[in-house]
């Protein structure tokens, strides 16, 4: 895959995961006005915001690393045309 095609995709892919994860953050937060039920129990305020929060901050940490990985592949590819074309 060309660089500028793998980067395209994961830029794509990390917007995707953002608006995700704004959407799940705007529920959580728009979910504690709605009407309870006395029959469903209840979390706490501050457990839905640390279960919507930790995957966002994983996903963080996952999108970097990937980043990272992809401008790995693209650097040894590179390097590698660079010496194919010396050979030449």
């Amino acid at each position: 895959m060309n660089q500028p095609l793998a980067d395209g995709i994961f830029w794509i892919a990390a917007l995707a995961c953002v608006m995700a994860e704004i959407a799940i953050l705007r529920s959580t937060y728009f979910a504690r006005g709605a009407e309870k039920s006395s029959l469903v129990p209840a979390a706490s305020r501050g457990g839905e915001i640390a279960w919507a929060i930790i995957p966002a901050l994983a996903l963080v940490v996952l999108l970097v690393f990937t980043w990272q990985r992809v401008q790995m592949r693209s650097d040894s590819h590179m390097g590698s045309m660079h010496h194919g074309q010396m050979a030449h």
